[in-house]
């Protein structure tokens, strides 16, 4: 969406939030809490979010009022299980009965302990909400035109960190392209730790590069220039998707995709031959995508197609862990075993068949993660997130009248689904950035549209 030059500059909050999701997306890129980036990162997510605070207004409370409720409910769940307990209350909670023979075996039956299993992780878990926190409460108080700038952005950070990954896959397995020390050596990662994670911010791309070209304004010439980009930009992610070796964000990258047919919109003041051929965009985008990524195939790069076709697929061992770990949630039932437990309380009682080299640092699936770590408050607050955003994305899918608001709320909604069908098998909303994306899409889908300037009526890119 590109603003034309009579639009107003923006404002000081604009830069602040563009530079604060620069610096997450180079600094918060994975989900481990030894990152030693985040000793930036979190600090300076709590200056802005300290700042944001003193100039929110009451019209930002109340327009964002559901998305402040969420996420300071999810800040409070956490809090609250940080919280020591008596000795006479705690015993009772279930699943902590490891831990109280523990304590009458040492004597130490007086002392009173949160909810949580493993307090540090937890209070990771804490301070991890805070860059999306800051995030909410900067974007909240943007114009309608500095919310459309955000959507350039985003898609230049998209293609720095799929042609980052490019670089990686065609250099050294442990090259210096690679940011963390923890990380998938020889996939195309980009900005992030993880392949999923790169290929799911990857996907979500598509639907932003719909609505950039469904309002690419100014002259016919710079019209036609900036949906000639968003359409070699589409191409070219296709095969960035494949080299990253993500199945999961294989998947996804294909909803992503077929969304451009749904969101694209040709301009509606082209004459009729030229509307009919901006028309086929979406097809172009898919044709010369299909070509690219046949290229890919036939150079052997397509490793999450190959992942995805590989024998043994059925064995993965994400897949046979989801049992037992639903299991292990009712036995912590209902409180949970605390936020960001997992790892340490699944070696509790990991199965002998389930033993590996490598140890499960996340349930690869956040919805029975949520169950097991949060338990009731935390999977009731999860559930109430999506039915509010789906509330919200019926609504806005059902508006007949368009406009730039109405259309990036509708690519917001696509996105958000692509977040939430990751975490099926994934954590993505675990990363900082990732989180912070999601923040974005939510805040653009509850955004309302401005008095001047967001009709797409009266504009070439209509």
């Amino acid at each position: 969406m590109v603003i034309s030059s009579r639009s107003a500059r923006p404002s000081f909050r604009f830069w602040v939030l563009g530079a604060f999701l620069v610096l997450t997306f180079f600094l918060g890129g994975g989900a481990r809490s030894d990152i030693q980036s985040l000793a930036i990162l979190r600090p300076i997510a709590v200056l802005v979010g300290v700042g944001a605070l003193f100039t929110l207004s009451r019209q930002n409370l109340r327009d964002y009022r559901a998305l402040l409720i969420l996420v300071g409910a999810a800040i409070a769940i956490v809090a609250i299980q940080l919280v020591p307990l008596p000795p006479g209350l705690w015993r009772h909670l279930g699943g902590h009965d490891v831990v109280v023979e523990i304590d009458a075996a040492l004597g130490l039956d007086g002392v009173w302990r949160p909810i949580t299993m493993v307090p540090d992780a937890t209070f990771n878990a804490l301070a991890a909400l805070f860059v999306p926190a800051a995030t909410l409460l900067l974007a909240i108080q943007l114009s309608p035109e500095e919310r459309q700038r955000l959507l350039p952005l985003l898609v230049v950070l998209g293609l720095i960190s799929g042609f980052l990954g490019l670089l990686q896959v065609v250099g050294p397995q442990q090259g210096p392209l690679y940011f963390y020390r923890i990380t998938n050596h020889g996939s195309a990662v980009g900005l992030f730790s993880n392949r999923n994670h790169a290929a799911i911010f990857l996907a979500t791309l598509f639907p932003m590069l719909a609505v950039l070209a469904s309002h690419a304004t100014g002259t016919e010439q710079r019209a036609r220039f900036l949906r000639a980009s968003t359409l070699i930009v589409g191409t070219v992610m296709v095969p960035l998707m494949l080299v990253t070796g993500s199945r999961a964000g294989l998947v996804v990258g294909a909803i992503g995709l077929a969304s451009v047919f749904l969101l694209f919109r040709a301009p509606a003041k082209s004459a009729g031959g030229s509307r009919r051929k901006v028309a086929r965009l979406p097809l172009l985008v898919i044709a010369g995508g299909a070509a690219l990524a046949l290229v890919t195939v036939l150079f052997s790069r397509a490793e999450a197609l190959q992942r995805l076709l590989s024998a043994g697929q059925n064995g993965d061992l994400r897949f046979r862990v989801w049992g037992p770990i639903l299991d292990l949630s009712w036995k912590y039932f209902p409180f949970g075993s605390g936020v960001g437990s997992f790892a340490e309380v699944y070696q509790i009682y990991e199965q002998d068949g389930l033993l590996a080299t490598r140890y499960l640092n996340h349930a690869h699936n956040d919805w029975l993660e949520t169950l097991l770590t949060g338990g009731l408050p935390a999977i009731g607050l999860a559930v109430a997130a999506v039915l509010v955003c789906g509330v919200r994305s019926f609504a806005v899918w059902r508006q007949p009248a368009r406009s730039r608001t109405r259309d990036l709320a509708r690519m917001s909604s696509v996105i958000l689904l692509l977040l939430i069908l990751s975490s099926l098998a994934d954590y993505p909303l675990r990363v900082p950035s990732l989180a912070s994306l999601s923040i974005i899409a939510a805040v653009l889908l509850f955004a309302k549209p401005g008095k001047a300037g967001d009709s797409s009526k009266n504009n070439a890119g209509s």
